[in-house]
């Protein structure tokens, strides 16, 4: 008698809030409340926004340090592992993180109920952050989960296609991305956010999900969109947020699904790669 293969399937979260600059006791506070409602509406996976620890319109790099934190040992890694345990969730969230050489990321990281799975500094500094961190150094690293090969980026990453496309060729199933997205001001109206073009391109030129949380609110003048976002392996959002504190839940299989992803005969955006063909060296940003 043949056995009934277990389900790979699993639950993933997005929880979106509005964390405020510098309150680091406040903004766990804020985090633990959406984890315990992903976990309670049975969720496996939860992403948290970026810089959901400390905020992040920083004005400059002494503010930027005083609210980061090291991985080890800091206070928001060290209450996201407790909840992990506790409720036997799997955490992403973004972080400043502090180093012993003195430098200042803008981190996310990957937790399980045993321990800190993955790290991943932000690649592309957009805006006036390149005032308050530097440059990410790991690349992107693609980790075995129980649920598949997840790999992280940041926000504005998801605009350089390279970021997904590193995930995509060391063969992740999955994207996380924390993400603090702000309106763009080309966005015509009647469209829907440039965030989710994003995404839902990411997701199926890489045919990965895609799991983008964001923050809403304003911070020093700066507004944020919300709009959450679960992407899955063909483009399609399977769940979105508003402009306010939500959680939202997609059923997504990134194990059982990788036959059907490697081999749709409509669209191998992976497999129909031409690699000889490309021209992969910089870009002339002074052309007319």
């Amino acid at each position: 008698m043949s056995q009934r293969r277990a389900s790979t399937g699993i639950t993933v979260a997005c929880a979106q809030m509005d964390p405020e600059l510098g309150d680091i006791e406040g903004n766990i506070d804020r985090t633990e409340r959406g984890i315990r409602e992903a976990a309670a509406r049975g969720a496996e996976l939860v992403v948290l926004p970026e810089c959901a620890s400390g905020g992040w319109a920083f004005a400059d790099r002494g503010e930027s340090e005083r609210a980061a934190q090291p991985l080890v040992g800091g206070p928001t890694i060290t209450a996201w592992q407790k909840l992990s345990a506790e409720l036997g969730i799997w955490v992403c969230g973004g972080f400043g993180e502090s180093t012993a050489d003195g430098a200042l990321y803008n981190s996310s990281v990957l937790i399980a109920p045993d321990g800190v799975k993955s790290l991943y500094r932000k690649v592309h500094l957009w805006n006036t952050e390149n005032l308050a961190f530097d440059s990410g150094d790991l690349g992107y690293p693609v980790v075995e989960t129980p649920f598949g090969r997840v790999g992280m980026l940041i926000c504005y990453d998801a605009w350089i296609p390279e970021s997904f496309r590193s995930l995509a060729v060391q063969g992740a199933d999955l994207a996380l991305a924390p993400s603090d997205w702000v309106p763009n001001p080309h966005q015509p109206a009647d469209m829907p956010p440039l965030a989710h073009v994003m995404v839902t391109a990411g997701a199926h030129s890489n045919q990965m999900y895609v799991a983008a949380s964001s923050r809403f609110g304003v911070e020093r003048g700066q507004e944020f969109i919300g709009r959450s976002a679960i992407a899955d392996h063909t483009g399609w959002l399977l769940a979105t947020a508003g402009d306010a504190e939500e959680v939202i839940t997609a059923s997504i299989d990134p194990v059982g699904s990788r036959e059907q992803r490697r081999n749709d005969p409509f669209n191998r955006p992976l497999g129909d790669r031409r690699i000889s063909q490309y021209s992969l060296g910089e870009v002339e940003t002074g052309l007319a």
